[in-house]
């Protein structure tokens, strides 16, 4: 099971590289600071743009800047943008709920987890893995 997948990594990873430069840098510079393939990394700044976490211009003076302050930006938003919702169970067999749905006690469990993970992702921002990062 994988808990982020390589379009979250790399997507948080730009966004710290831009909450390090206050101003704009190039998807090219960005790519290759982070080593991230360069056609990746346009789709994932596209995907960022659309919601509204970053900004871009073409151009000699272009490039991608943030958009939103990085206190503002959650891992939980960023995970939720490029996988969609934290499921550690799926109670469906062939598009059929399963007949132990009720009352699995392992579901209940799970589902615990779910939002504890949940509830840790939401307090990381790009602000506080900054913070972290210039500590290190």
């Amino acid at each position: 099971m994988k808990l982020l997948t390589k379009k979250t990594d790399y997507a948080v990873r730009a966004l710290l590289r831009l909450a390090q430069h206050d101003g704009r840098l190039s998807a090219r510079r960005i790519a290759a600071a982070e080593h991230i393939p360069l056609q990746f990394l346009r789709a994932i700044v596209q995907t960022l743009a659309q919601a509204g976490y970053v900004t871009t211009r073409e151009g000699v003076t272009g490039g991608v800047a943030l958009a939103r302050a990085p206190r503002a930006i959650r891992l939980a938003d960023i995970l939720q943008l490029f996988q969609g919702t934290l499921d550690m169970t799926e109670c469906l067999f062939r598009k059929k709920v399963c007949r132990n749905r009720a009352t699995c006690v392992l579901r209940h469990r799970l589902l615990d987890i779910e939002h504890t993970v949940l509830a840790k992702f939401q307090r990381i921002t790009i602000a506080s893995l900054l913070k972290d990062l210039n500590a290190a």
